[in-house]
């Protein structure tokens, strides 16, 4: 079978389900009526580095060795950004295109430098531009596309527009992207034979982060004034992939299946991670130097301003002559309101303020670690889960932990050192507020203060849930049927499967054999291959140049994923 994966990043069924009910997703109805649908599971810590990367080679993080945009330096309290290239282990294409087939692979994120494939391959956002080493291959194919449909962006920048205020301009952007995307798959998959094509829509996400509060009247922020101008935005998005993958149903042959899916889901953004630090000073796992607890109290709502005026309300060129002049400069900020205070010599456990993760600050692991390895090691972990399962919500009193992992519960394999120690995973099912944190003899304090645009949820409102989307369309899948327990690292060895290619034994996923008609599995045996050897290397080295890793930090900070 000849295998079409359309990616949507972010896309969920309760904002699909709803609309495919209201009659306003045609393409979406047609999908689930006439095909095989449900949940799909992301990675633990829902993160879409980790989770396309996952997707790609049918492994966990802990085998594939990508957590993040980046790694933390040994032995330092810093990161370094890292791009496609540090994957450890073969992607879906990669072995398609070793077994004689050709393939087709338009902007998946974490595929920077462009595989030499058997067919072409235009890299995710993980490439520092569209001018950038092994941006596509073959490598004249940029020129190409620009040629052909007008100019291509990998990123549209909302984030920046909606910290400026100018939601207009972010709903202007969001659709000249998506036209582009669409008219570069439409393009690249007419102009050559191949057996998989995989293309991934990612301002699916970026609507989801910009204009939330728009959408869901549960939200903090929500107006109705406000969302009768914009509160359709997110729909205009999926509609506009509606009517693409309507085109698709209607062309597609008897020998080809088609898969819809997305890397995690969407939701309402709330404070409760940037707080977490906040939370471990309290409770003393956390200590301030005595001079910086005051200065980063008072700095920080000037820092926030600041950042807002420059990042949001300054032109583009005057923002790249800044990072080219001060290139330091933001992380520097960041690292004094998260770090720069701390007492290493005190703190037994950290956040980095923007995801729901803890580090201990290990002896011989971190450059002043105090946590001794072994026993004491694992009586602080233990301690610190009972006690992040009490937290709760600043407004309602609720407790808002749905469950605390240690890193080795939810990953496995040769790179599980490279994850934090603990993951927090919120509940989903109530509406956050933040984490009611009780300060001795001062009653709480407001974590909007310290909050700037880039993490406060007044400005970007949506954020990434655990659960995906998964439907497929084909004469082989099952008409109506209703996934269950589908994961994303499932994707892979069921592709594979269906095209009859041998799975690695290395795969961690399985082949879903329910998404398809029983005569099908009946006719295909499952057919395995010892392991899935890696690619061979395009040549680019796995560290990004120091002018690739500052356009890297500014697209990141962009998209909301570091500050």
């Amino acid at each position: 079978m000849r295998t079409m994966v359309v990616g949507l990043d972010g896309a969920s069924l309760r904002l699909i389900q709803p609309w495919v009910q209201q009659g306003k997703l045609p393409g979406f109805s047609r999908l689930m009526e006439e095909g095989a649908w449900g949940k799909l599971e992301s990675v633990p810590n829902q993160r879409s580095a980790a989770a396309w990367t996952s997707f790609m080679t049918g492994k966990n993080p802990g085998k594939h060795g990508i957590f993040e945009f980046y790694d933390v330096v040994p032995n330092t309290y810093s990161v370094r950004f890292i791009h496609g290239g540090a994957r450890d282990g073969a992607t879906l294409w990669g072995l398609v295109s070793a077994a004689g087939r050709t393939v087709g692979v338009i902007n998946v994120p974490m595929t920077y430098p462009a595989e030499k494939v058997d067919g072409f391959l235009v890299a995710g956002l993980d490439a520092p531009g569209v001018d950038s080493r092994a941006f596509t291959f073959p490598e004249d194919l940029y020129r190409e596309v620009v040629k052909a449909v007008g100019g291509y962006t990998i990123e549209p920048g909302l984030t920046g527009c909606i910290v400026a205020g100018d939601v207009d301009m972010a709903v202007r952007r969001l659709h000249e992207e998506l036209d582009q995307k669409i008219a570069t798959t439409r393009y690249l998959m007419q102009r050559s034979p191949w057996d998989l094509l995989v293309t991934v829509f990612r301002s699916t996400d970026a609507a989801h982060h910009c204009f939330w509060k728009y959408l869901d009247e549960g939200h903090p922020e929500y107006n109705s004034a406000d969302a009768d101008r914009y509160g359709d935005v997110i729909l205009s998005a999926y509609r506009k992939v509606d009517v693409f993958l309507q085109e698709i149903l209607d062309e597609m042959d008897e020998g080809t299946w088609l898969l819809v899916m997305s890397d995690h889901g969407c939701g309402p953004k709330h404070p409760a991670s940037n707080q977490l630090n906040q939370w471990l000073e309290i409770k003393g796992h956390l200590h301030s130097l005595e001079k910086s607890r005051g200065q980063r109290a008072h700095l920080a709502p000037l820092l926030g301003r600041l950042y807002r005026s420059v990042i949001g309300g300054t032109p583009r060129s005057v923002k790249e002559s800044l990072w080219r002049w001060f290139p330091r400069l933001r992380d520097e900020v960041q690292t004094r309101l998260c770090f720069a205070g701390i007492d290493w010599s005190r703190t037994r456990a950290f956040s980095d303020t923007l995801f729901p993760i803890i580090r201990l600050n290990v002896r011989g692991r971190e450059p002043k670690g105090i946590v001794e390895p072994g026993h004491a090691y694992r009586q602080l972990v233990e301690e610190l889960k009972r006690e992040i399962e009490q937290i709760r919500d600043a407004k309602s009193g609720e407790p808002i932990v749905d469950r605390v992992f240690q890193r080795e519960e939810i990953y496995w394999g040769p790179h599980v050192e490279k994850a934090p120690d603990l993951l927090v995973r919120w509940r989903e099912d109530i509406s956050i507020a933040g984490i009611r944190l009780e300060y001795q003899g001062k009653g709480t304090r407001d974590v909007r203060a310290t909050l700037i645009p880039g993490e406060d949820h007044r400005v970007i409102s949506g954020d990434h849930t655990l659960y995906g989307v998964l439907l497929a369309w084909g004469k082989v899948v099952r008409k109506g049927w209703n996934l269950d327990r589908a994961r994303l690292i499932d994707l892979a060895p069921t592709i594979l499967y269906a095209m009859s290619i041998p799975v690695p034994e290395d795969m961690d996923g399985v082949e879903l054999l329910d998404l398809f008609q029983e005569e099908f599995v009946e006719a295909h045996p499952r057919l395995k291959r010892r392991s899935s050897e890696a690619a061979p290397s395009s040549g680019v080295e796995t560290l990004y140049s120091e002018e690739e890793e500052e356009k890297m930090r500014e697209r990141l900070r962009g998209l909301g994923y570091i500050e």
